[in-house]
């Protein structure tokens, strides 16, 4: 295991809002982010790690210790450039998984185990330049999709809680262009609402904290240097210690776990894990 240290760096706000520190608290809401919930983890709620290999085949990275760390999750195709972790999408009380396809459809996937498509429920998302889902954004229970357009906006697009969408759209965001990678931080300041990590373009890694209402609390600087990820995602609790984790693949294809401590940073301590490297993960 190689040491790695971050420190959080608060330096300034978002629209109106002022420069916050998490206070420590125990991320372990991870159930709208988990892939599924099986019978094997026993009423648990794991939150696994899902790539997509150059093939085109899906692989599942199972948090779960007790269980075979990958899993066969089907087959989407090669032409996929994202990949959404929205939670139970549909309301049947399992995990759904989602994809795009750089026809700019988008398309839903109950779960890894029961993988027959439910079908496409977007059209033209190849206009976003970034897409992920941070959960229930907005707070009514039900999953919410963030995208980001050219000019660089942030939009909120409002699931119903039954697999389909609210009307309209509601801007969150401006000047998210600046930013190279977007990706949901779930509960990553341990303080409730779900959250957004971003990388910007002079490699510095921010996490915007979410207020549960589908708007921001101020961001905190979490990490700098990291314009050698290629690949930046947060599954959850991936190493089961209580509290959220940051993944991200460097430029030799090298894979590292970047433990959480729960209230908006990291411990300090980065492994490498011994997976094959993906073409892009959730």
């Amino acid at each position: 295991m190689r040491r790695f240290s971050m420190s959080v760096v608060a330096l300034f706000a978002i629209s109106l809002a002022g420069v916050i520190m998490a206070a420590p608290a125990r991320a372990d809401d991870f159930l709208w982010h988990n892939l599924v919930q099986e019978f094997w983890d026993n009423g648990a709620v794991y939150s696994d790690l899902v790539a997509i290999q150059d093939d085109g085949m899906v692989s599942v990275y199972a948090a779960n210790p007790e269980i075979q760390p990958q899993r066969a999750g089907g087959y989407v195709g090669a032409d996929v450039d994202a990949l959404l972790m929205p939670g139970d999408w549909d309301g049947d009380g399992y995990a759904d998984w989602m994809y795009r396809a750089t026809d700019g459809g988008l398309h839903v996937r109950a779960g890894w185990s029961r993988t027959t498509p439910v079908g496409q429920i977007g059209w033209g998302w190849d206009v976003m330049t970034a897409v992920t889902s941070p959960g229930d954004w907005n707070g009514d229970g039900a999953a919410d999709v963030l995208a980001r357009d050219s000019t660089g906006a942030l939009w909120m697009y409002k699931g119903n809680g039954h697999g389909g969408w609210l009307p309209g759209r509601t801007q969150v965001g401006w000047g998210w262009n600046v930013m190279t990678a977007i990706f949901s931080g779930h509960d990553f300041s341990g303080d409730g609402p779900s959250d957004v990590i971003a990388r910007d373009t002079n490699g510095q890694l921010w996490l915007y904290p979410g207020n549960g209402y589908g708007g921001w609390l101020g961001r905190i600087q979490i990490g700098w240097a990291w314009q050698g990820m290629d690949l930046i995602t947060a599954p959850g609790d991936y190493d089961n210690d209580g509290y959220g984790d940051v993944i991200a693949r460097d430029n030799t294809g090298t894979m590292w776990l970047y433990p959480g401590n729960g209230s908006g940073g990291f411990t300090g301590a980065r492994s490498v894990m011994d997976i094959p490297t993906p073409q892009l993960f959730g």
